[in-house]
């Protein structure tokens, strides 16, 4: 027996909005996709408490502590960002940018300088500096510096002063919950610039001001 379907051929127009309504859910998934993808990677828990106990690790070590407001602690100096405003004298006129600072500011050399303009944090009456910047009376010259590039050469003249290359020494951050991830961050990235073997995260002690030092390991 023969069975006649009710599919009949359609001759009228395509409905093409379900369609472009489907395109248009799909096409932020197709634009952002590897915004949504999770790379591989270790998670490290920054949320530390403070610790009444000292921590102790079996290579050389360098502590330095952080706090809340990002303040470091190193060696029994304190690090905090400072901001520099240098007003150019008639006589510093054409002088080399490089070597204004440097004259100015004790605590800077040519190469933290030099990093400095490079990464835009010197300004001349507000403009961003450029390294043939050549000055002239009245000028203001105003320079952003992080604790880490304070910190900088401390890591490494500490690290030369033991007689260790870079990659036989680890970097022990001191910190708790209240340090922003930022400060974290920064550290990391200035360890990883200058070579470090690896970074170690630890709660403080309650006297972050003098971070501890672990003594390095004996070699039997």
């Amino acid at each position: 027996m023969n069975h006649h379907g009710n599919i009949r051929p359609y001759h009228g127009r395509l409905d093409f909005a379900p369609f472009i309504g489907v395109l248009f859910l799909m096409l932020p998934l197709l634009l952002f996709h590897t915004s949504m993808v999770f790379k591989p990677g270790i998670e490290v828990d920054i949320n530390l408490p403070v610790s009444s106990q000292r921590t102790g690790v079996g290579d050389p070590s360098l502590a330095v502590a952080v706090d809340a407001d990002g303040i470091l602690y190193f060696r029994g100096q304190t690090l905090r960002d400072q901001v520099f405003s240098l007003p150019v004298s008639e006589a510093e006129e054409n002088l080399p940018l490089s070597e204004l600072l440097v004259n100015r500011a004790p605590d800077l050399d040519i190469n933290i300088v030099q990093r400095s303009i490079e990464q835009g944090r010197v300004r001349v009456n507000g403009r961003l500096a450029r390294l043939d910047d050549q000055l002239k009376g009245g000028q203001q010259v105003e320079l952003e510096l992080p604790s880490t590039e304070l910190l900088r050469p401390q890591v490494i003249q500490a690290i030369q002063g033991g007689g260790k290359s870079p990659k036989e020494v680890s970097l022990l951050i001191q910190a708790d919950k209240a340090v922003r991830h930022e400060a974290i961050i920064r550290l990391c990235t200035l360890a990883g610039q200058i070579g470090v073997g690896q970074v170690l995260l630890a709660s403080r002690p309650p006297d972050f001001s003098r971070p501890f030092e672990p003594e390095p390991s004996a070699v039997p």
